[in-house]
């Protein structure tokens, strides 16, 4: 066998590993249907925003409203995968209502990354591996980044405490309560997505 063959043949052999690769990855990749959460399927959101399916509207939910954004189905879905389009989360939980006993489970936990290369916030949440049936989803928000933390010798009832320090001052230990004071909540849409074979 000459060096022209052997090239051609080691060429060949190539061009189908990679052509076998390209293959096997698009039949092993996920197909998802097309997004639950939109107004356009009947899904009721806690505010029009959240489903709209426009990136440049954001959702608002006041400070003493317990911040959480909702959807509502027409039907039950298996969801398999949350998008969450962020504009001032940091910490929230993502919650299903559990239809067998009738109450709120939670399906995940969130907080936000620490290196954002120099971004604010993280601007999007993808949160897959999920796999339950519901009619109903919310997104409960712990914490933003518009969220401020004072401190207080006394917190009232209702202050959520976040820490407790306690200094000496002048002979004297003293207690002080990390308190939060909660700020709006905001994101620009919530996709929800099940297996396409599925739908």
């Amino acid at each position: 066998m000459s060096v022209s063959q052997r090239i051609s043949t080691i060429w060949t052999i190539l061009f189908c590993i990679n052509l076998f690769g390209c293959l096997s990855t698009s039949m092993l990749s996920t197909q998802w249907s097309n997004n639950l959460a939109l107004a356009s399927n009947k899904t009721e959101a806690s505010d029009p925003a959240v489903n709209d399916g426009k990136l440049g509207t954001i959702a608002v939910v006041d400070p003493a409203n317990h911040r959480v954004f909702g959807l509502k189905f027409a039907q039950t879905y298996q969801v398999r995968k949350v998008i969450i389009h962020n504009v001032n989360l940091f910490r929230f939980d993502l919650d299903y209502w559990d239809l067998v006993h009738q109450e709120w489970k939670q399906a995940h936990s969130v907080l936000q990354r620490r290196n954002l290369d120099g971004m604010r916030v993280q601007p999007k949440y993808v949160i897959d591996r999920l796999n339950f049936q519901t009619n109903m989803l919310r997104l409960t928000v712990r914490r933003t980044v518009d969220d401020q933390v004072i401190s207080k010798t006394n917190p009232d009832p209702n202050d959520k405490v976040v820490n407790k320090i306690r200094k000496n001052f002048l002979g004297r230990l003293v207690t002080y309560f990390r308190v939060l004071k909660p700020s709006y909540a905001s994101l620009r849409e919530i996709e929800v997505y099940t297996l396409a074979k599925q739908q």
